[in-house]
């Protein structure tokens, strides 16, 4: 075969081979999508203080991993304990109070009830020796009229009348001795009934201490919040991402201390082209290319897709009042899974490459 014949035979070789590597490229680039500013992404928690004062400790530093409660900060707290100290000493006062009038209520309240009850015995005695007098007086009445036209007609004696008489007048002296007796008792037990006025003076005094009490416990619990607001915890477990204090520093209510993040929750964020987002589907398989493991590339899905432009976050929108108009690109935020980052950590802000199968090619 002549020379001529093998570089024909070798253009040939090539021009297939070629072919065949850009017709599989091109089917490879219609059924995926590609993006390569994309990054990794995660919650960034800003730990802040809620009070003002002066910071004691900062136990932990960058790249730390820390438990959810564990100590990141420590403020003074010395004043607000002392505080807490004083009003559970002040509680004490009020809680004793409260116990000695509701003692005294018992007490009184028991007192008058045994009162009470003599006083409406003694009543009803007095009553019923009342109702005695009177039927005596009655019969002392009867029996002076039927002497009385006995002694006209001398059927009796005077000494008989005059001895009728004085019986019916110490019968009427009787009776309104029980009457005396008996509105005396009344007046007692009228007097017993309105010293339970007192035990009601004594509850709405009671009543009183035992808002005054209970506001205390408000404050007690709001100072203790105090305290434990000096004393800042993770809210999860995570990794330190920056510290901004240092101990002896002062920080104001809302000062950022430290960022953190849970390293287990990370995605990838990337913009897609508005013209590429019509092949973009939820649940869609994705390749991730990371710099740091070149030759093991992560996998994926798409979770999210923005339902609006990144454009219309932007700080500076461009209403455009010029009346210039200039067509540009519109993109859209994506969120994607990754999986596998236990053996191989990924960090925030790292770029990546994404590739978004295409599904139904």
């Amino acid at each position: 075969m002549s020379r001529r014949m093998i570089r024909i035979v070798l253009a040939i070789a090539v021009l297939a081979g070629a072919g065949i590597w850009g017709v599989q490229w091109v089917e490879y680039r219609s059924a995926h999508v590609f993006e390569n500013d994309a990054r990794i992404t995660t919650d960034l928690i800003a730990i802040s203080s809620r009070v003002e004062g002066w910071v004691t400790d900062v136990p932990v530093s960058q790249g730390d991993m820390l438990d959810k409660g564990e100590l990141i900060a420590q403020m003074d707290d010395r004043e607000a304990r002392l505080k807490v100290t004083e009003l559970e000493s002040r509680l004490g006062e009020y809680t004793a109070e409260n116990e000695a009038l509701q003692a005294e209520i018992k007490l009184v309240t028991a007192q008058i009830d045994r009162r009470y009850k003599v006083q409406v015995h003694e009543t009803d005695a007095k009553r019923a020796a009342l109702r005695t007098t009177t039927d005596q007086v009655k019969l002392r009445k009867s029996e002076l009229n039927r002497l009385k036209p006995l002694a006209r007609n001398r059927v009796v004696s005077p000494q008989a009348l005059e001895k009728a008489e004085v019986e019916l007048l110490n019968a009427q002296s009787r009776h309104r001795t029980a009457e005396a007796e008996l509105a005396a008792a009344g007046a007692r037990l009228a007097e017993i009934k309105a010293e339970k006025g007192r035990i009601d003076v004594l509850g709405r005094k009671r009543a009183q201490v035992e808002a005054r009490r209970k506001t205390l416990v408000a404050q007690i619990e709001q100072q203790k919040l105090n305290v434990k607001d000096r004393h800042i915890t993770s809210p999860i477990s995570g990794v330190v991402d920056k510290v901004f204090v240092d101990k002896g520093e002062f920080v104001r209510p809302g000062q950022r201390l430290a960022l953190i993040h849970n390293p287990s929750n990370i995605w990838v964020e990337t913009n897609v082209r508005e013209t590429e987002l019509r092949h973009v589907t939820l649940g869609a398989p994705v390749k991730i290319f990371v710099d740091s493991y070149p030759d093991s590339p992560f996998t994926g899905s798409v979770l999210r897709i923005g339902s609006a432009a990144t454009s219309q976050f932007a700080l500076l929108p461009n209403p455009n009042p010029s009346g210039t108009f200039t067509k540009v690109t519109q993109r859209v935020p994506v969120k994607i899974s990754i999986k596998g980052t236990e053996t191989r950590p990924l960090r925030p802000g790292m770029m990546v490459e994404v590739e978004i199968v295409v599904t139904g090619k």
